[in-house]
């Protein structure tokens, strides 16, 4: 794990304007740049802006305005309205973000200019999560999640609705410094829980150590109404159905339908396939969630 000094100099030596899209005066939301303007968000940057997708009139979306759209450059602004990166929603929560939303996060320490759109929940136990997937069978288009080793790496799916982040983002945010995690789910009857988990990690894809799986997961400490779930799945690699890192026989994503940490093959499953009971949160034979809605989120540890 990267030391906690190189996280906090990386995130204070690149500094510029944190964009993320907002409600105006009149309570209406940014439909593009020009909405952005009329906001009074001088900066060059990236900002959330919103649409209609399959009914959902605020879906978020990242764009980019520049000096055409009427916004002035960083140059112009130096000095004036300056922040540090955020690179979490706990970031975001620092700087004055109160509400749920979309905004826009910079999580890569080797590439600081990398913007990413994320959904930041500031209202769950004390705020400051990151969502990093996100399930709901009453999507009227679910996502495929039987995706590529490299379609989990960089993520997929639409933010508004199912989406897996991808294991390059989930792996910075939670190797810059110490996290947690916490799962909500729904099943298939309407009941619904948690799991928190107080330590949460994601190795990198290319192992440090002999033996290292590709990002290798590795969570403990659970506190929860659900029961403890994904601790069969501690210290496995990532496994899809073109790079197979399980320990069973067969390729474990494969059988399942989908990316996971898999074993010999899965208890619990956040990105597993609806109506067959391999999207599932299982405990023991006795004490299984069939899922219809699931989130994962992360948060830096409380210091």
């Amino acid at each position: 794990m990267k030391k906690l000094a190189h996280y906090l100099f990386a995130s204070l030596a690149f500094t510029l304007f944190i964009a993320s899209g907002s409600l105006a005066e009149d309570g209406s939301l940014a439909r593009n740049c020009q909405g952005i303007r009329e906001q009074g968000h001088l900066p060059v940057g990236h900002y959330v802006v919103y649409h209609t997708v399959k009914n959902k009139t605020d879906a978020a979306t990242m764009v980019y305005c520049d000096e055409k759209d009427g916004m002035q450059s960083l140059k112009e602004e130096a000095g004036t309205k300056q922040k540090y990166v955020a690179t979490n929603c706990k970031d975001l929560q620092d700087q004055g973000m109160t509400h749920n939303g979309y905004s826009i996060i910079y999580p890569f320490l080797d590439h600081p200019e990398s913007p990413v759109l994320v959904f930041c929940d500031q209202t769950t136990q004390g705020g400051g999560w990151t969502a990093i997937n996100r399930r709901d069978e009453h999507y009227d288009e679910p996502i495929d999640f039987q995706r590529t080793f490299e379609e989990y790496a960089a993520g997929f799916g639409d933010i508004n609705f199912d989406f897996y982040i991808g294991n390059e983002i989930v792996h910075s945010l939670t190797d810059a410094t110490m996290n947690e995690l916490w799962v909500d789910i729904e099943d298939i009857d309407g009941v619904t829980g948690y799991a928190h988990y107080q330590f949460f990690h994601v190795g990198p894809r290319d192992a440090h150590e002999l033996f290292e799986p590709p990002y290798q997961m590795v969570c403990s400490f659970y506190e929860g109404t659900i029961g403890e779930g994904l601790g069969y799945h501690n210290g496995m690699g990532f496994t899809t159905f073109d790079s197979d890192n399980d320990e069973d026989s067969c390729n474990c994503a494969e059988v399942c339908g989908s990316g996971w940490w898999y074993k010999h093959c899965a208890t619990s499953n956040l990105n597993g396939l609806y109506g067959d009971g391999y999207f599932r949160w299982w405990v023991t034979k006795d004490h299984k969630y069939i899922l219809s809605k699931a989130q994962m989120m992360v948060r830096p540890l409380s210091t």
